[in-house]
């Protein structure tokens, strides 16, 4: 099974919601399971589960929007580190 990184800004929340239902017989069959900040229990530090999933993924989704592209965190920490394992193959 795959593991989806969703990489997103906040306010495009609602299309990343979407791209999951479009995703959904993918998850239903076992193909793929999903995950995103939203995923983020009460008491788990934020920066370190968004690493650790990030780290696990078997495919990133940068979903890209100019709003994407304004976020320090987006851009310069989640895409870069995606670009960086896409390097290293």
């Amino acid at each position: 099974m795959a593991t989806i990184f969703f990489s997103y800004s906040h306010r495009d929340e609602t299309l990343r919601d979407e791209l999951e239902i479009h995703l959904a017989m993918l998850k239903k069959q076992g193909f793929i399971e999903t995950w995103h900040d939203r995923r983020i229990t009460a008491g788990e530090e934020f920066d370190k589960a968004i690493s650790k999933n990030l780290e696990e993924a078997d495919i990133i989704l940068l979903l890209v929007s100019s709003d994407f592209l304004a976020s320090n965190y987006c851009y310069d920490i989640e895409m870069q580190r995606a670009m960086e394992k896409h390097e290293q193959g």
